[in-house]
């Protein structure tokens, strides 16, 4: 179903693929609709299908719902203005539930980017399954005044359907995320094992002081991003800044009441700016959620720098180092960054040459910036979502080059 180039196709209704492998939805304006645990644009147990180029706003239910699908593409899609007091997923901006990968890679499982998720009632992106990639994307200000009850989250992973629990495998990168209640949040729902091998990387992640639908961050939000009951996560290269009421980052029990059994293990942050916190940088309850944490630039966290399980507030980067064993280069200082939501790095900013070069983990699409830019092969990498250099200015050292002693 393709709309004619240079045409407004306006459907009041919805386009269900139902279960007809390699279809295509492109170009068309979906609204006016109410369904309940359903979507403007639907496919189910299906696979090689690929949703692009619509707009689907203003109705009741979900914009985009994919439920059991593999190879399957969401891209260039805007959803916005999404309502729904009915069920679980209604007032969801792009549903991606129950799926998985044709052959356990990314690229044949269910990839959803370069799309803008907006003034939805309830969450931007939610997420079930098994190897997903989420990149590109702009979610923001998905939150409406009764957040305490429904908590949107900007980009969500946290139920069971179908059998499914929690996301293992899963890359979320290069996006922009504001203005929700959690802008990031994975959470298993009991079993570590249920929610494991997420990589989060060049990610802009922020808040303005009110949202576009009239919220008050600085006292709507909890987290930047959350971690609750999972093993094996990288948090590496993010920008984030910007208001937010309570944390840049919390794992496992960030409510003070030691609980134990919300443990997020096997964490590395690395290489992250964590900026301007209403309360807390970062919290981990217990400690031992974290792996591994250095290379990180902390700056102007209202209560503590870290939260380091029952040892309390720590307000400096030597009482990080003492208490924790970590942090060896990490740094305390204004990061000096260009003004949100593109923070890159000013000419003089402290995180440029300081970060560490993580071309070992083998994850491809980390070696660029989130505006594509390489990275370099061998020596630092610059701290945050940016780099500072260009891929002419900064290239890659030759290889099989030979010297001849004169």
């Amino acid at each position: 179903l393709q709309a004619n180039s240079g045409d407004t196709v306006i459907l009041k209704g919805t386009i269900d693929i139902l279960s007809f492998s390699n279809s295509i939805v492109d170009g068309f304006q979906v609204t006016g609709f109410s369904v309940a645990s359903y979507g403007g644009i639907h496919a189910s147990n299906t696979t090689g299908g690929i949703i692009r180029n619509n707009v689907v706003h203003d109705a009741t239910g979900s914009g985009i719902y994919v439920r059991m699908v593999t190879n399957f593409q969401i891209y260039g899609n805007t959803v916005h203005d999404m309502a729904g007091p009915c069920c679980v997923t209604d007032g969801d901006g792009i549903v991606s539930y129950s799926n998985n990968s044709t052959d356990g890679t990314y690229a044949h499982g269910v990839r959803i980017y370069n799309n803008e998720v907006y003034q939805n009632h309830q969450d931007g992106i939610e997420l079930l399954g098994q190897y997903m990639s989420v990149y590109g994307n702009n979610v923001h200000d998905n939150i409406y005044s009764d957040f305490a009850s429904t908590h949107p989250d900007g980009i969500e992973c946290n139920g069971i359907v179908d059998s499914y629990t929690g996301c293992i495998h899963t890359l979320v990168y290069n996006n922009i995320v504001k203005n929700q209640n959690q802008n990031i949040y994975f959470d298993g729902l009991g079993t570590p094992a249920q929610n494991s091998d997420i990589w989060i990387f060049n990610n802009v992640i922020y808040n303005d002081p009110t949202s576009s639908t009239g919220v008050s961050m600085a006292t709507a939000t909890s987290s930047q991003i959350i971690l609750n009951v999972g093993v094996t996560t990288y948090i590496l290269n993010n920008t984030i800044g910007g208001t937010v009421q309570y944390f840049d980052i919390c794992l496992g029990d960030c409510t003070g009441g030691n609980n134990t059994s919300w443990e997020f293990t096997n964490v590395h942050i690395k290489n992250n700016i964590i900026t301007n916190s209403l309360y807390i940088g970062l919290w981990a309850y217990p400690s031992s959620s974290v792996a591994e944490m250095d290379y990180n630039i902390y700056n102007n966290n209202s209560f503590a720098m870290v939260e380091w399980g029952s040892s309390g507030g720590l307000n400096s980067i030597a009482s990080v180092r003492s208490t924790t064993g970590m942090e060896t280069h990490g740094l305390q200082t204004n990061p000096l960054l260009n003004a949100f939501p593109t923070p890159t790095l000013q000419a003089t900013s402290p995180a440029i040459g300081s970060g560490v070069n993580l071309t070992s983990l083998g994850q491809a699409f980390l070696n660029s910036d989130k505006n594509g830019t390489s990275r370099p092969g061998t020596g630092a990498w610059d701290i945050g979502a940016y780099s500072s250099g260009t891929a002419s200015s900064r290239p890659n050292p030759p290889t099989n080059v030979t010297a001849t002693a004169q």
